[in-house]
């Protein structure tokens, strides 16, 4: 006579018997069942949405540092451009530098005469 093997059950020997328990129960059973798991599939989804790397707020907060570090970094390229030009002024222009003398430190040319009124 042959000896007998027992078959060990396999991992998905719980799934299968849930199953078959299911088929054999009523519709209103296996509906109730379905839309919880697509709510739980639902609510995981939601979730993967809100938090970790990839989610949601984290997105629209990078993307708010991205045109407040934009508009800063057009400001400095502005303030640039205005200090390259005041320096080209400085080296270069005679008449601006004449114009500073005389409205800032109240320079005078030899031989000539500055008329000033009152309150200025």
């Amino acid at each position: 006579m042959p000896r007998r093997v027992k078959k060990k059950p396999s991992l998905l020997t719980p799934a299968g018997s849930l199953l078959k328990r299911l088929s054999n129960t009523d519709a209103r059973l296996r509906r109730r069942i379905v839309r919880y798991g697509l709510w739980i599939i639902g609510l995981i989804f939601l979730y993967s949405l809100m938090s970790g790397t990839y989610g949601l707020p984290r997105i629209v907060k990078l993307k708010m540092e991205k045109e407040t570090l934009i508009e800063a970094n057009r400001k400095q390229l502005v303030e640039l451009v205005d200090a390259t030009r005041l320096r080209n002024m400085l080296r270069y222009d005679d008449t601006y530098i004449e114009w500073i003398a005389r409205s800032r430190y109240y320079m005078v040319r030899p031989d000539e005469t500055i008329y000033r009124y009152r309150g200025r």
